[in-house]
């Protein structure tokens, strides 16, 4: 039996004015077959309704049987509807299905545009991006990440919370198709293939193209070396990630501390137990103490450990440090009982 997704037709068929024009050609055809029957058998079909009925379920090859013809006429204008409107509705059907899986192949390999909004955009498919995707889909269950990459050849994960936009990201056109208008957040991760300074370049320069589509975005950066934060930060990144900084700390702390680095990894996951998080400061604790936050606020489910106050990062700060408006209080809150 052939059934129908309507939610994946309307998902997958982007020629929509297509399903329109072939289904106006078949309801021409069942008006035409209709009324001729009407004028050739009146008291079969009294209505012209009554005979377009009988062509739309021959057509479908339903036949209900409630309209029978009678004349030699009326049953070869019912071998013509038979023969002609099987073909028709057959060629319907498989041009229908035929144009969804184009479309789907089309969306697969990068060429469609994406509709959704409140996306996440990541540019560069490397297996940073494979394991954020991942951790992005298992803690939302209703969020759309779109990937922009210039080498793959199609999706590389298919699933429908991922769609893939094939091209430059030093492209405008790459990120009108990839709606990055509507879009939440883009992350841009380095390329690892090529030498430290040209990949930061390169990535420095597709900030300055995403944010030039799309100035209110919030632009998340890995660069490899230090060299160019500043200029990642002047091009509007509102986070630079400093990958080899990062991963020398990480190994800094695994020499002093054995299974240190574990430890700072666990406290980084999301979806366990524990999670760190910020919380704004409410006002009646802007100007006291973070003793006096931790006095106030601390619970057996949520355990301050610092203050974020702009870009810079107080952790475990010494008695009388105050709280400012503005400022962030860091702690580790528990998700689950």
């Amino acid at each position: 039996m052939f059934v129908f997704r309507f939610d994946f037709i309307v998902e997958s068929y982007s020629r929509f004015y297509s399903l329109i024009k072939m289904t106006f050609i078949v309801f021409l055809f069942a008006l035409f077959i209709g009324n001729l029957m009407h004028i050739i058998e009146p008291d079969n079909f009294p209505s012209i309704f009554d005979g377009i009925w009988w062509s739309v379920v021959t057509i479908s090859t339903v036949g209900y049987g409630d309209f029978v013809p009678e004349s030699i006429f009326g049953r070869i204008l019912g071998i013509i509807l038979i023969l002609g409107g099987i073909a028709l509705f057959s060629f319907f059907i498989t041009n229908l299905a035929s144009s969804t899986v184009l479309a789907k192949q089309e969306k697969d390999a990068g060429g469609a545009k994406v509709k959704e909004k409140g996306h996440y955009i990541i540019v560069g498919w490397n297996e940073r991006s494979h394991q954020l995707i991942k951790e992005l889909m298992n803690l939302y269950s209703n969020i759309h990440i779109v990937l922009i990459d210039e080498t793959l050849e199609k999706k590389p994960i298919d699933t429908k919370a991922l769609s893939f936009v094939k091209g430059s990201p030093t492209k405008d056109e790459t990120y009108e198709r990839a709606n990055i208008k509507k879009a939440h957040t883009i992350i841009i991760t380095s390329n690892q293939h090529v030498d430290e300074k040209t990949s930061d370049a390169n990535t420095v320069l597709t900030l300055l193209t995403s944010k030039g589509m799309q100035s209110n975005i919030y632009a998340i950066v890995e660069l490899i070396s230090p060299q160019q934060a500043k200029n990642a930060e002047r091009a509007g990144a509102d986070e630079v990630i400093l990958s080899s900084k990062h991963l020398s700390l990480l190994m800094v702390n695994g020499v002093l501390f054995h299974g240190m680095t574990d430890v700072i990894a666990e406290m980084l996951k999301h979806g366990k137990d524990d999670q760190l998080q910020f919380k704004i400061v409410p006002p009646e604790l802007i100007n006291e103490t973070f003793q006096k936050a931790i006095t106030d606020y601390q619970t057996s489910d949520m355990f301050l450990i610092g203050i974020r106050r702009g870009s810079d990062t107080l952790l475990h700060p010494k008695n009388g440090s105050q709280l400012l408006s503005g400022d962030k209080l860091i702690f580790f809150k528990r998700v689950s009982s």
